[in-house]
């Protein structure tokens, strides 16, 4: 596991790094924020459809590292040619960057398993390990591009994730994963109906699907709302790199706090309580009068939001079969990537255009979460566990 930790860890640090960096390397050549908000939406965009497909080819391929390798030498080429490419037509090799997102996530945590159990590693421990990877690249990865755009320029930063992204690849050839059964590889189309299929007429991976995805594009409000609110406040909008980071140190902190406890619940219903109380928590959020207190408030949110990683990860393991894991895995990823971007898309324009004060849009984020928890318990419910009538 200790390969695959390594592999993993560079590949999601350089792809948290493409939306900072990609921004500032915008920034520093244009200065145009209808630019910058192309560039990005074409970096997410895409992964909504790469996803399902991506993941089907990835559990028929009989080597699926070598896809994964292919993946990541892809994303560092698009770097490179992010360096090269006149400014108007950065969009393009964002938009073939895009296409690996839901393998940089999904796609290798779809080889836990495969790794764990060739390797006599307890499963559970392995998942709470690859979340904490999530965590930790979430942490460190916007904060490297920030400080070598600052202290370099942003081209190094773009050229450092090409770099990690070739490393990662190198890292991740040295992968040995146990293969599928001979017979576990249907053609690419069947695979891509059966994993769908298997998503939505599963109820319990249906119900936290729902609720993880939910939440996690009313997040992206709050990713596009928190600039003006830290404004408001008086910290500027350059604190709210810190206000990530703190974020996420506390989802790294609710990990830890609970990761031994949670083989023993079921992961959908963590799902259902910890998207509840990421909702509470965002209801304390205007309650902050300055910066420092809003820090308390968010690292709070975000050890009530930890947990919800692992227990969705955890949900995909214990209720998809080995051969459709990955395109399960990867369909879920390009689910709430897109409810991300759908998320901040709606969050910038209630506060820029229509004018919304961020604290209420913030108010609203809560309501959504609060109101995706029940949503994602409804529709984790079996037929026949809902009352007939007489």
């Amino acid at each position: 596991m200790t390969r695959y930790l390594l592999s993993a860890g560079l590949a999601r640090l350089a792809d948290e790094m493409v939306g900072v960096a990609v921004l500032l390397l915008v920034a520093s050549r244009t200065g145009s924020e209808l630019l910058s908000g192309l560039v990005v939406a074409a970096y997410t965009v895409p992964s909504v459809v790469s996803g399902p497909l991506l993941g089907a080819w990835l559990d028929r391929a009989r080597r699926p590292v070598l896809l994964l390798v292919g993946n990541q030498v892809v994303l560092a080429a698009m770097a490179l040619a992010m360096l090269a490419a006149p400014a108007a037509l950065l969009p393009a090799p964002a938009f073939v960057a895009g296409i690996t997102l839901p393998m940089t996530s999904g796609g290798f945590t779809s080889l836990v398993p495969r790794l764990a159990a060739a390797g006599r590693v307890d499963l559970n421990r392995a998942t709470s390990q690859d979340a904490l990877l999530f965590n930790t690249a979430a942490i460190g990865g916007p904060a490297l591009a920030g400080v070598l755009g600052a202290a370099a320029s942003p081209a190094t930063a773009v050229a450092v994730i090409g770099a990690l992204s070739l490393v990662g690849a190198l890292c991740t050839a040295a992968l040995r994963v146990p293969p599928h059964p001979a017979d576990a590889h249907p053609s690419l189309w069947t695979a891509v109906r059966r994993g769908l299929r298997h998503l939505a007429a599963t109820p319990p991976l249906r119900g936290a699907t729902t609720a993880s995805v939910l939440g996690y594009g009313a997040s992206g409000l709050v990713f596009t709302t928190l600039p003006f609110h830290l404004e408001d406040l008086g910290a500027g909008r350059d604190a709210t790199g810190i206000a990530w980071a703190v974020l996420e140190v506390g989802c790294v902190v609710g990990v830890l706090a609970v990761r031994r406890r949670l083989p023993g619940w079921r992961p959908e219903r963590v799902v259902f309580t910890t998207v509840a109380l990421y909702g509470v928590t965002l209801l304390l959020w205007p309650l902050a009068g300055g910066f420092t207190a809003l820090l308390g408030v968010v690292l709070l949110s975000g050890m009530a939001q930890g947990p919800t990683l692992p227990a969705t990860i955890t949900a995909r393991q214990r209720y998809t079969p080995g051969p459709l894991l990955g395109q399960v895995s990867t369909t879920g990823a390009s689910l709430k990537i897109g409810a991300f971007s759908l998320g901040a898309a709606a969050g910038g324009t209630l506060v820029e255009v229509w004018g919304w004060a961020p604290v209420s849009v913030i108010l609203l984020v809560a309501g959504c979460e609060l109101v995706a928890a029940p949503l994602g318990a409804i529709a984790a419910r079996s037929p026949r566990d809902r009352p007939t009538t007489p």
